[in-house]
């Protein structure tokens, strides 16, 4: 009880502290139970190339999320566990993660619970190959990280016409530490993500409205963020991306990169502009990082762990390598 009630203190101090409160919508239960599953994909001969995913599932279950890491190639079987477990628990939180054919896998077992009626509260894609599939409606939020320039991945993973979900994809083509086979080990990343998983976990979906999609590129040497969707907001007088930035708490380059105009661009007044936002955390439009910081610690605080076990009949470790 008194997690909730610390929760709902904190909400309403970051409401206090910003005209632009990007906190748990109103109607949403940050409960102490949580019932969620989160399955996650390696890619091919993912027991060597892929060990980021396994790090990812250790640091959610530390958490108190049940997830549990899989080959790619078991996504039927995957999805049929998922149904079976949400029909049974209805109100249960299914997410996914994969890294390599791991995210193109993902987005297929998107789709077949898509045709069970079964939504996805996350689906983080981990540098995708460019056949990945195209996401579909049953998702609420998804996150792309990839690199345009890397031929073994790659891939760019897009909505339907039908999503309407959150969406954000985060072209990490400029880290030259990072390749397909480090990226999903990236501790910025996966430092990046965690509260994603925990947000969907306790949150219903992202109040309707201000889920505009985004693409991105994060420029060499800037810290890696990762928003959740974009808002509009109307450009005051002698604006700038600099200006818009400050105001809003993000980096001027993003401002830059989601409204095409140059760094030091004077905006005309009353242009309607996107900015990236948060879903929940309230990273865009307190300018406060330690507001966020201090929202995630309460929100990891009110989850118990609870290891995955592996769903009948399916194996943890494949030796199966072929698309």
């Amino acid at each position: 009880m008194w997690k909730r009630l610390a929760v709902a203190a904190l909400l309403m101090i970051l409401g206090s502290a910003s005209g632009s409160v990007l906190a748990a919508p109103a109607g949403s239960d940050p409960g102490p139970d949580v019932d969620a599953r989160v399955y996650i994909f390696r890619g091919d001969l993912g027991i060597f190339f892929s060990t980021g995913m396994d790090y990812l599932a250790a640091e959610l279950n530390q958490r108190g999320l049940n997830a549990g890491v899989y080959p790619w190639e078991n996504w039927k079987a995957l999805a049929d566990d998922a149904i079976a477990y949400y029909r049974a628990h209805p109100h249960a939180r299914i997410m996914l993660a994969g890294h390599s054919r791991g995210g193109d896998g993902l987005v297929a077992m998107s789709w077949r619970l898509h045709d069970a009626h079964v939504p996805v509260a996350l689906a983080v894609a981990v540098d995708p190959t460019r056949v990945v599939g195209k996401i579909p409606p049953n998702v609420e939020r998804f996150i792309n990280l990839y690199q345009s320039n890397n031929m073994l991945g790659g891939g760019a993973a897009q909505p339907t016409r039908a999503f309407h979900g959150t969406y954000a994809t985060v072209n990490l083509a400029e880290r030259i530490e990072m390749t397909h086979v480090t990226i999903d080990k990236a501790p910025a990343l996966h430092q990046a993500i965690i509260p994603k998983f925990i947000e969907a976990a306790r949150y219903h979906s992202p109040p309707p409205g201000s889920r505009i999609g985004i693409e991105y590129r994060v420029p060499a040497g800037a810290p890696i963020e990762v928003w959740d969707s974009g808002m509009q907001v109307s450009a005051s007088a002698d604006d700038t991306a600099d200006t818009v930035g400050r105001r809003y708490g993000v980096p001027a380059w993003v401002v830059a990169q989601l409204n095409k105009v140059s760094a030091e661009e004077h905006i005309a007044a009353g242009r309607t502009l996107i900015v990236p936002r948060m879903a929940y955390a309230p990273g865009t439009g307190t300018g406060d990082p330690a507001l966020a910081d201090a929202f995630v610690s309460v929100l990891l605080s009110g989850i118990k762990p609870d290891p995955a076990p592996l769903p009948e009949g399916v194996t943890e470790v494949s030796e199966k390598t072929e698309p």
